[in-house]
């Protein structure tokens, strides 16, 4: 694989590009995109600069920045993964939907703990993700509620019922914690967002999300072919205008002065 080293020069360079501004905002890439040879069916990245793959075979390797691989875990024994959180990368997070259960993983792939949210009393949950204090955020939709749990499932905070503060039932599949704020996403709805004990202060009204980042006061998600950013504080959608067409069905993740694709089952890394 090619090395996708990304220097500070670099990363300063894309946070410029990140800035807001009226227009579309172009994006130039390198000529030969990095490739991680393994089909893969999910990713993400940490604010270090590592990369998390999720094999078709469920296996989880960890990636240093020039693509070197650190680190593999594998799970046979849970059914599908469907989402590996590295928001902490000391502290990251593997959800099994079909088995309602959480790992929670350290920076070397060991496991250190595990959720097993059935027993917890869900049923059902799609929306999980890790807090900033190492505990679990995870939207029970049986009662309508966005809780923070420890691993015996003891409540630490709680939104109250979303139903009324909505007007609806909520069906939410994806959520993240930045800087004391917790987004959770409903594709028919938008994203909520939440303060730090899990109390409700609004919606952005930005449906068909399945997934988005949180980079400083902007949602940078990928939607419709299109990659977008919404300013927080602006709120305000813009387009970035890339150099070349990505599939309706791509994943695609911003980290470190790259732009991640992820495009039936490959995985590659065009450098800014």
């Amino acid at each position: 694989m090619e090395k996708c080293l990304v220097n500070n020069g670099s990363k300063k360079l894309f946070l410029l590009f990140l800035l807001f501004s009226f227009g579309k905002m172009d994006l130039v890439f390198s000529q030969s995109p990095s490739v991680f040879t393994q089909k893969i069916k999910n990713f993400t990245t940490d604010n270090l600069g590592n990369i998390y793959t999720l094999t078709l075979d469920n296996q989880v390797v960890k990636y240093s920045l020039d693509g070197v691989e650190q680190f593999r875990y594998p799970n046979r024994t849970l059914g599908e993964a469907s989402l590996l959180d590295a928001t902490n990368p000391f502290h990251l997070l593997l959800f099994f939907p079909d088995y309602q259960t959480v790992l929670t993983l350290d920076r070397t792939l060991s496991v250190t703990g595990q959720f097993n949210l059935f027993q917890l009393g869900f049923q059902g949950a799609r929306a999980v993700g890790t807090s900033s204090d190492g505990l679990l955020w995870v939207y029970d939709e049986t009662s309508f509620l966005l809780k923070k749990i420890t691993a015996d499932g003891t409540v630490i905070a709680q939104s109250g019922d979303l139903s009324l503060a909505t007007g609806q039932p909520l069906h939410p599949v994806f959520l993240v914690e930045r800087e004391q704020t917790v987004f959770m996403t409903d594709p028919e709805v938008g994203v909520l967002v939440f303060d730090a004990f899990g109390q409700y202060r609004k919606t952005i009204p930005l449906p068909g999300l399945i997934e988005f980042q949180v980079m400083d006061d902007q949602l940078v998600y990928f939607r419709e072919g299109q990659l977008w950013s919404f300013h927080l504080t602006a709120l305000l959608e813009r387009p970035f205008s890339l150099s070349f067409e990505l599939a309706q069905a791509a994943k695609v993740q911003v980290a470190n002065g790259v732009l991640y694709v992820l495009e039936s089952s490959k995985l590659a890394g065009h450098r800014i």
